[in-house]
């Protein structure tokens, strides 16, 4: 299945050519979850804070469809 990326703040490091906002597509396998999306993509265990899946935050188990966008969002830091 294909699932469109886009990543925000540090997190555009990850994009497979360094495009700030530009989403991009990732194939995965079937039943794959948020988890295994964010690892496909390369991005390190905690780094991730949110991941968007059809406009809501999704856990990491959440299953993912053919044809989602994903929004992927890094912990906010600042006071």
């Amino acid at each position: 299945m294909e699932v469109t990326v886009t990543l925000y703040a540090t997190l555009i490091r990850y994009h497979p050519e360094g495009k700030r906002n530009e989403p991009f597509t990732v194939q995965l396998p079937e039943g794959a979850t948020v988890k295994d999306l964010v690892k496909k993509v390369g991005i390190k265990e905690g780094e991730a804070k949110q991941v968007f899946i059809r406009h809501k935050s999704r856990p990491d188990d959440y299953s993912l469809e053919d044809g989602d966008k994903a929004a992927i969002f890094p912990p906010v830091g600042g006071g």
